[in-house]
């Protein structure tokens, strides 16, 4: 009898745990959402720690990939490429303002509305710190397109309006740049002879990029937040999360989709992006030719756009190190360019990224981060 009553209070104890679907459900609605946020707290933090030793291998990975070319090409060889550049190193920083001015143009078109929430230049300040942050993180983990969200709301911008931007910004963004891959293999081969087989498998990747893309596009225009919130309706662990916030993702599906229907401000959004992508090959330009390379602006294109394929997939790594020098050896080989070339031009990028990261940063420290309204706040309903 003893027995039965211990296995009598043990199962009550079982019951009364927080995971038991009954008892929450027969908690007052505080009670349920104070519970609710602790076990998402208690879940997101297990599961930061295996993704933080994964982002810190792949980063080591990458680290020991970078000193190995180093080390194989002749360090002394790459860095008297660089010193004898001399006097014009400062050139390095420039053209990198023209890609963010087109980024930022981009993005300052996805904007809801007849009046801009905030000024271009505290716009163009997010965008370089929100850059610096994506630079020095794995890309595919986008956290420099959360940190454009959260300095939107810290500057008093509604939340809806700053989701939607950055979104909207994002879509144009992959638009453009399948769009300039997708220019530069058909205009290249009539100049330069690149093997078939390779032209081959680009297209076919270019092709698979396109179709999600357009299955983005549609999902967009269907409620890119929708499926979230049938699916909190009906599962009870993000049904609190969901009564909290879904008034903004409807209204952020709402100005989503009035975006995509404005044409003007969607092409005004793509035009500045493109331009940002083009000032990139005109980096890529200057970089050849202050390594004495006598580049002409194909070559220049052409390696802009390998990297960029290899950044998108190398993603994973952050701020690609090691995989974006392999990549520029590999176009280099192919254009009949040296290693130590090759590396040296990386080199360059390199320094160019730590300069811009540093002021990014610097942005980062001096720009106020207390959000000015409550998270949930959303602005009017679109028209």
């Amino acid at each position: 009898m003893p027995e039965n009553g211990e296995s009598k209070k043990s199962m009550k104890k079982h019951q009364e745990r927080p995971g038991n679907t009954k008892s929450d459900r027969s908690m007052p609605t505080p009670e349920r959402r104070t519970l609710a946020s602790k076990r998402e707290k208690g879940g997101s933090d297990r599961s930061r720690v295996p993704h933080s030793r994964l982002t810190t291998v792949v980063f080591l990975l990458g680290l020991i990939l970078f000193a190995i070319l180093m080390w194989q090409t002749g360090i002394h060889d790459i860095g008297k490429l660089v010193w004898d550049i001399g006097w014009a190193i400062p050139l390095i920083w420039l053209p990198f303002v023209f890609v963010v001015l087109g980024n930022s143009c981009g993005w300052w078109a996805a904007f809801q509305g007849p009046v801009q929430p905030l000024m271009f230049l505290k716009l163009i300040r997010i965008s370089i710190a929100a850059q610096a942050i994506q630079l020095i993180t794995p890309s595919i983990a986008q956290a420099g397109e959360l940190l454009k969200i959260h300095l939107l709301r810290s500057a008093g911008v509604p939340l809806d309006v700053g989701i939607a931007s950055v979104v909207g910004a994002k879509t144009t963004i992959i638009l453009t740049e399948l769009l300039f891959i997708g220019f530069g293999l058909f205009i290249l081969p009539k100049f330069l002879a690149i093997d078939a087989s390779l032209l081959t498998s680009l297209t076919i990747g270019l092709v698979a990029i396109s179709l999600l893309f357009m299955g983005l596009i549609i999902w967009q225009r269907m409620g890119l937040f929708r499926p979230m919130i049938w699916l909190g309706r009906r599962l009870d662990g993000l049904t609190v999360l969901i009564d909290r916030h879904e008034g903004v993702l409807t209204s952020t599906d709402e100005i989503l989709k009035s975006f995509l229907g404005r044409h003007k401000r969607f092409s005004l959004s793509c035009l500045g992006h493109l331009l940002g992508w083009a000032a990139g090959a005109g980096e890529a330009w200057i970089f050849l030719l202050l390594l004495g390379l006598s580049p002409d602006f194909l070559s220049a294109m052409l390696v802009q756009i390998w990297l960029m394929i290899v950044n998108r997939l190398t993603s994973f790594v952050p701020a690609n190190l090691g995989t974006q020098e392999a990549g520029v050896m590999a176009v280099f080989a192919f254009l009949g360019f040296t290693p130590e070339q090759a590396l040296a031009f990386a080199l360059l990028r390199r320094m160019r990224q730590v300069g811009w990261i540093g002021l990014g940063l610097a942005l980062l420290v001096i720009t106020p981060t207390k959000p000015a309204g409550s998270p949930s706040h959303a602005s009017a309903p679109v028209a």
